[in-house]
């Protein structure tokens, strides 16, 4: 990452910072977890996506393009994988891929049925997160409408027939708590406890390993679902005022076979599903953010350390310590991102990006 000599990072983490602080209000969870242990240094608050404008044609462009992508899919094709999985009538265009439903998918092949439906919490939470950024009646209007009309379809035949049971449960907490935050859907958290209600009988009830079988008489592939990124999302269900039920299963889920030896030094992501347990990661920074546990944050604090000297292979197995010269990429040709802080405003800030690559 590149910054502008117009401002030194110093510089802009502190102007940063400040504007951050200043448009944010204390939370009652924040307080609860920190009151308890003065000793705790206060964490950076985040900006709102509404507060941060991207100067960047490139960025833009791609981000209006996606937006407009997924205006353009219906509600029946979105919802089709899910109505398909539990016996509803299932109407409109099949999206194909791993979109689609397959009763009869061969795992062997990792082509399309892989994991149907489970994007649709995600493609929520990115249309309730752009309205964030633009407000606009469409998009909260689609949002809204997706979420009733899944509401009215999810059973727990979903999860009998899915793959991915934690993960699809992890991205619809992160569509509807997006919801509710960011359109402010009134019906968002009724909704959630409604999928939460269906989808525990289905879950393991803790955080289980990445390739260890938990679901008697399923394939291998029944065992690459990933209920150790959980935590992330129900803590933040729980600090935006879904409920304490959701404080109690983000700590349910913690995986700390995989933090503890993290937060003693110990390397042990070799071997490891590359991105779902980076993305881990920001379960145990929630768990320091909701809980006030210091353990949980020397594991962040030491894993993504532990990143900057690690390659992984295509099969995104983590393939040992390395340094980044031997990872096989030449960064002096990489892109190249430069951020360059534009003067703050009327509680906003605007930050100048360009992409280059190096010669």
């Amino acid at each position: 990452m590149f910054f502008s000599h117009a401002i030194s990072r110093r510089k802009f983490i502190q102007s940063a910072s400040r504007l951050a602080a200043g448009m944010a209000t204390p939370r009652s969870w924040r307080s609860e977890a920190f009151a308890a242990n003065p000793s705790l240094q206060l964490p950076l608050l985040e900006f709102a996506y509404g507060n941060v404008t991207i100067a960047s044609e490139l960025h833009n462009a791609q981000l209006e393009q996606t937006h407009s992508v997924l205006m353009g899919i219906s509600d029946d094709s979105l919802l089709k994988p899910i109505r398909q999985m539990i016996g509803q009538s299932a109407p409109g265009d099949d999206l194909g891929g791993w979109y689609h439903y397959d009763p009869n998918y061969d795992w062997h092949t990792f082509g399309a049925g892989f994991a149907p439906a489970c994007t649709f919490g995600q493609w929520v939470s990115a249309l309730a997160r752009k309205y964030a950024i633009a407000p606009d009646p469409q998009t909260r209007d689609k949002v809204m409408r997706l979420n009733r009309l899944y509401a009215r379809a999810i059973a727990g035949d979903f999860y009998v027939n899915n793959r991915f049971p934690a993960y699809c449960y992890d991205k619809l907490v992160c569509g509807l708590i997006d919801s509710h935050k960011y359109v402010g859907d009134p019906d968002a958290y009724r909704i959630l406890d409604h999928t939460t209600d269906v989808a525990l009988p289905h879950l393991p009830g803790k955080a289980i390993e990445h390739g260890k079988p938990w679901r008697p008489g399923k394939d291998e592939s029944f065992t690459w679902d990933e209920s150790y990124t959980n935590s992330e999302n129900l803590f933040l269900a729980y600090q935006r005022g879904a409920g304490k039920r959701y404080r109690k299963l983000g700590q349910q889920y913690l995986a700390d076979f995989y933090y503890a030896p993290l937060a003693e030094g110990k390397n042990v992501m070799a071997g490891r599903h590359a991105y779902s347990h980076v993305n881990s990661l920001c379960s145990a920074m929630q768990a320091y953010m909701t809980l006030g546990s210091e353990m949980h944050l020397r594991a962040a604090t030491n894993g993504f350390k532990m990143l900057e000297v690690f390659r992984w292979s295509p099969q995104q197995k983590s393939v040992g310590h390395v340094s980044l010269g031997q990872v096989g990429i030449d960064f002096n040709r990489a892109p190249a991102v430069k951020l360059r802080l534009v003067q703050p405003r009327a509680g906003r800030i605007e930050l100048e990006v360009a992409s280059r690559t190096n010669p």
